[in-house]
Order: C-alpha cells, then structure tokens, then sequence
C-alpha cells in the first residue's frame, strides 16, 4: 500500500508490509501488542493502519495517536499528514495538540500521554507509541481505555521493550488463551528486510549485550540489574584492603572534576586491572585537587586521564608539573564510548576491586536512554551522581595509554614508596646537583 501523494521533506510513508506486519495488520484482534526492535518498521505499520482506516469509515470516526514523548507524536503526524492527497484533508491543525480532519469528518489527533487530560469523546482507534518507554500506564487504563468503550474501538500498542512494565503484562496478554480480545507479536531488528544483518551485526560489536538484546531483539529485559550487572561475581571481588595492596605498574589513573555539587572522584587500576586506590571528596580548592593528582601520580606512575570538558587551569598546572595528562572531553558520544567500554570492561571480568560502597552505589544506578537518533545515553538518575562511574571509566581508558608505559613494576604488598620526607629531600638534592654539576648520581 502506497500512500504518499505530494512531495515533501519530511518522512513519506510508502508501505509494503514485510511477513511480520502482515501477520498483525491482518489479525482479528481487538487490541494489538506489538513487541519490536529498532528500526523494524512498528510506527510506518501504525501510521499505514491508521491512515486505512481513517479514510474507510463513517464521518464521526475519530482515531488518536498518542506517543511516550513529543517527537513520536510529531513523526507520526508528519508521517500520516505526508500520506493524505490534500484534496481530502480539510483541515490540519500543526500545532499541539496535532489534529487531521479529513473531508468526510474523520478526524485524527496527536498526543503525548504526559500531557495532561488526554480524552473528553468517544474514539474508534488508538495508538500507543513507545508505550515501553515512560508511557504512564494510568494514560492508558484511566483514559484512552475508557474512552474506546462506547465504540467498541480498538488499540495497537507498539514499542521497543525497556525492562518488565505494565506493556510487558499487555504483551503477556495477548499470548495467553484468557484474553481472547488480545494479540501479541514480537520480533527483532533482523527480521525487517529493509535492514541490513549487517549493519545491525555492527551495532552489536559496539553497544553492550544487555542493550542489544533489548534494542534490537526485543527481549524484555529484567531491568533490575541496571547498566551494570552481577556487580558481586564480575567487580567486588578482591580479597584485599585498598591501603594494603599496591598491585603492579604501569597504572591507570582516572580523575573526575568536581562540578557544582558534584564530588572530586580518583580511581587507579593498576596493569591487571585491580583497583589499587580510591578517594572521593567534595568542595576542594583546585590547588587541593592538583596536590592529590600530583600524589597518586608518584606513586602509580604511569597514564592520567581527567575530566577535560571545561578550560580548567589545572590541567595545564599538572602538565607544567610533569603529570602526563590526558584531557577527556565529555561529549555525548564520548561520554557513550566510554561507559561502554567499561560496561564491555566489566563482563569481561577486567576490573576486580574491594568494597567501595560509592562506587557499588553508582554503578547499581547508572541508567540509560535512547535519543530520538537511535543514541544510547549514559546518566545517574535525578538526584545522584555519576561521578565515581566517570572516574572509573577514565581509568580504563587511560589503560590503553598505561600499557605503553615504560614504569617499573611495585611489590604487590605495600613497602617504602620513596614518598617519605627523606626521600623527597634526596631526590630533590639529586635534581639539584644534576643541574648544577651537569652530571650524573
């Protein structure tokens, strides 16, 4: 079924449904439950039912379109509203709440389901966009629900699964006998043959399992254990005290710069990835956060990453100090590119650490989203911090660089570190003399 009728530049709608949509489009189900991966086609299937039955029924038929956020209402009407011939559209409203009336009297609007009240009359159809993904399940059962009810009207339901909320249980409904209203598909990203296995092969060499299994299988994903799962057999496992313990060079420091009321957090692995020390505190002077990078450096010599997004003056006084500084600028995408590597880091049982109640805490909220671009983002929900994930994730990064080092290695239980006063004063004696004499010690 083709649709679309004048040119525009926004999305077309141009619709050949693939064995998978078939298979829903042509069901008798009351209420549709549609399960799928990214990019598999669910809104441009929405949109062409939508469009069907609009322009086959009566003159009071009124459909609504409800998305999780404002762009999954925006795309679909401009989807729907590219379809129409303009000679039977009557009138077209571009502007929240987004409406169509046809010239027949059918009419279709557009909503978020965090919008406020959403239904004052009676409707014949709705679809729920995303409704997976902070789509308030009282949106549906105390006001679109309801308002089918006079017309016998019918729903379908499509989204990306995102852990086990109320649209897994209406999935759940449709596979089961005692809902004979109800029916459920899923299916993955593969499964449309206008994507390329390979591009989602791609995707999946770059994103952590979790998150493919979720994205483009569609799995409902018990989202209990966060971005980062079985924290206890994969990180919290050393049988050592951090101030007992120096592990072996060369070492990989991370540092994340305080913000606002964020904390100052440093993390070291050491070359086998164990966590070897870890300080964390907040309202320092930058003068304070340059003494404590400059300590962790003479003691585990070797790489330092710290958090470069802002033009901080520290981060030239470390180099002028001799600190081999690496500034990491927190973009979006780097930001994603690092996180995971750690999370790709951790399943792959690289990083072994003591108990650090903070970064236990951090790590067991860190959460993530995904753009209206497809972009996974990482982020600490409202209220807490990520601090202490970033400074991990700047370590392992700077483990690259680490292995290049040219350091020697410490023993594993911690001796004279050559940090005391006497020491410094000696080392310090032996610069002095070099420079003077031009000689050697």
């Amino acid at each position: 079924m083709s649709t679309r009728n004048h040119p525009t530049n926004g999305p077309t709608l141009e619709f050949d449904p693939y064995d998978k949509q078939a298979d829903v489009l042509s069901s008798d189900a009351r209420f549709k439950v549609v399960a799928a991966g990214r990019r598999s086609g669910k809104t441009l299937m929405a949109a062409a039912e939508t469009v069907r039955r609009a322009v086959s029924s009566g003159s009071d038929w009124a459909g609504y379109w409800v998305g999780a956020e404002h762009h999954h209402a925006d795309t679909a009407f401009q989807l729907i509203d590219n379809a129409l011939p303009g000679e039977i559209v009557d009138t077209r409203n571009k502007s929240p709440p987004r409406t169509i009336e046809l010239v027949g009297g059918q009419t279709i609007e557009f909503h978020t389901s965090g919008g406020g009240a959403l239904v004052s009359i009676g409707l014949d159809w709705v679809v729920c966009d995303e409704a997976g993904k902070d789509f308030p399940k009282t949106s549906w059962t105390q006001e679109l629900r309801p308002a089918l009810s006079d017309r016998n009207g019918e729903a379908m339901f499509i989204s990306t699964p995102e852990g086990k909320d109320w649209f897994h249980d209406v999935y759940q409904r449709g596979t089961s006998d005692e809902y004979p209203e109800w029916g459920s598909w899923r299916w993955s990203t593969y499964e449309n043959p206008h994507v390329d296995d390979s591009e989602i092969d791609s995707a999946k060499n770059t994103i952590p399992e979790r998150i493919f299994r979720q994205e483009y299988l569609a799995e409902f994903v018990d989202e209990s254990g966060g971005v980062f799962e079985q924290l206890d057999d994969r990180v919290f496992t050393a049988d050592y005290e951090l101030d007992e313990y120096d592990g072996e060079g060369p070492y990989a420091i991370g540092v994340d710069f305080a913000r606002h009321h964020d904390y100052r957090v440093a993390i070291v692995l050491d070359s086998a990835g164990r966590i070897v020390d870890f300080s964390r505190d907040q309202g320092e002077t930058w003068p304070q956060i340059q003494r404590e990078v400059e300590r962790l450096h003479d003691e585990y010599p070797g790489a330092v990453a710290v958090d470069g997004s802002r033009d901080n003056k520290i981060v030239a006084d470390l180099e002028a100090a001799g600190v081999p500084v690496d500034p990491v600028q927190f973009s979006p995408s780097r930001k994603r590119d690092l996180i995971e590597n750690t999370i790709t880091a951790v399943e792959n049982g690289e990083i072994t650490s003591p108990e650090i109640p903070a970064l236990r805490r951090e790590m067991q909220l860190m959460e993530y989203d995904v753009t209206r671009g497809g972009n996974v983002r990482y982020d600490a929900p409202q209220g807490h911090h990520d601090d202490t994930v970033d400074a991990l994730a700047l370590a392992v990064d700077a483990r690259t660089h680490a292995s290049k080092t040219d350091v020697g290695s410490t023993a594993s239980v911690r001796e004279d570190t050559g940090n005391d006063p006497i020491s410094k004063a000696v080392e310090q004696y032996r610069r002095e003399h070099e420079q003077m004499k031009g000689g050697k010690w």
